[in-house]
């Protein structure tokens, strides 16, 4: 009686399950299109320029609710057969409990990769006051893939790209020729680009930005891109790189166990969301208020771990590879050498700044004509007032740099073409 319920349960399933997709195949595009007509203001309002085409935000949205719910009831039939099998099996009741229990996690995990290459799911995420970086970059790779047939400029890096450079701005400006959106990541150096870039959806043709300063290369690392982001691609780079000890172990254990454990990698984001932004970031707020609130003193404590060193070798090797491989996809790039707070170039040692324009000279010339450099100060000259610390700049210095950043691109046709 239970297995011919079962079949029953399957059979209906499937028949849902066919005719739901038959009508999104027939109705898809014209029930995208009419949700488009009637509601797209308010979606690109509650976009924030992240993207200009509702109608086919809709339809990867809707594309995404069939894939999950199909996959979601595809997997339950999947561990209900399974659980039926070994009862007829399996006579031991712990081993029959264990190997449920493993393929139950197993089924789950397999949803969450699946729901983690959605909008829908990392919209769960959102929150206006305190940003989930790494939701954040989940959407905006997600969108980025849906970007096609028109150029595309992607912003890389760390946070200085971040906030020195408006990709809202951007696209209000020249999205009609350019589309650019942001996939930074919170102090991210060379070797983190190296892993970065590995997961973004990039092509032939497009224009990638990325605003560097001494930091990025002489500075310390966390290792928090490392933990979030890492695979087993970069374990060889590791090893060739001589960077096994440059990047903290916790990292890259974190890294490879999210690789295979989806919900180990999402932790942080669940975590925000279950128990509270506040909570979870308890101790880095600790942290932050421990600083200085002296620019000048945090610039002399800061300026002591800016060195020529291993450490910064390792990170010049892998950023090195990194925009290598973005040649070799077909990518164009603009590294901006830009600038940190001036208290923070007064302490820092001079040869620094030489060392890192070398350094960029270099790999511009060993990439074809696909690595462009301009110093940031050619697009505007920063002034202490420009900065809220150290290393960002505040909302009117980002504006007016990406105002001479965009005209900069317009009057460089090389920026706008596919070479």
């Amino acid at each position: 009686m239970i297995l011919k319920g079962f079949h029953k349960f399957c059979l209906i399933t499937g028949i849902l399950l066919a005719g739901t997709w038959l009508c999104f195949g027939l109705f898809g595009q014209w029930a995208a299109d009419t949700l488009a007509k009637h509601l797209g203001g308010t979606i690109l309002r509650v976009g924030g320029g992240k993207f200009d085409d509702p109608s086919a935000f809709i339809l990867g949205r809707l594309i995404e609710a069939l894939w999950l719910s199909s996959s979601a009831l595809l997997l339950i039939i999947a561990v209900m057969a399974l659980h039926q099998k070994l009862q007829s099996w399996c006579r031991s009741r712990s081993v029959h409990s264990l190997t449920l229990a493993l393929v139950v996690f197993a089924a789950i995990n397999a949803f969450a990769w699946h729901s983690g290459r959605t909008i829908l799911f990392w919209s769960l995420f959102f929150d206006k006051a305190n940003v989930d970086n790494f939701a954040q970059y989940q959407i905006k790779t997600t969108l980025l893939r849906e970007t096609k047939n028109r150029r595309r400029a992607v912003l890389i890096g760390n946070s200085q790209t971040n906030t020195n450079i408006d990709e809202v701005r951007m696209n209000q400006l020249i999205g009609a020729k350019l589309w650019s959106t942001e996939l930074t990541q919170p102090g991210a150096r060379g070797f983190d680009t190296l892993t970065l870039t590995r997961n973004m959806p990039l092509q032939s043709g497009d224009l990638v930005i990325c605003y560097l300063s001494e930091v990025f290369f002489y500075g310390e690392g966390g290792g928090g891109v490392a933990a979030d982001f890492l695979t087993f691609n970069e374990l060889p780079d590791l090893l060739e790189l001589n960077g096994l000890d440059q990047v903290p172990f916790a990292a890259i254990r974190s890294g490879l166990i999210g690789h295979m454990i989806p919900l180990h990698r999402y932790r942080k984001s669940l975590s925000n969301k279950l128990l509270g932004w506040a909570m979870v970031n308890l101790e880095q707020v600790r942290f932050d208020s421990s600083l200085e609130t002296n620019l000048e003193s945090q610039a002399k404590r800061r300026a002591a771990h800016l060195r020529e060193n291993r450490s910064s070798g390792f990170e010049k090797a892998a950023f090195r590879r990194a925009v290598s491989e973005l040649t070799a996809k077909g990518c164009n790039i603009l590294l901006i050498a830009g600038h940190t707070h001036p208290a923070l170039q007064h302490h820092m040692d001079p040869g620094l700044r030489r060392s890192m324009l070398d350094f960029l000279q270099v790999v511009e010339a060993e990439n074809h004509g696909r690595v462009s450099i301009i110093d940031g100060a050619e697009i505007a000259v920063p002034k202490e007032a420009d900065f809220v610390d150290l290393v960002h700049f505040g909302k009117n210095a980002q504006a007016n740099f990406t105002h001479s950043l965009v005209s900069h691109i317009t009057t460089s046709p090389s920026y706008l073409e596919n070479q």
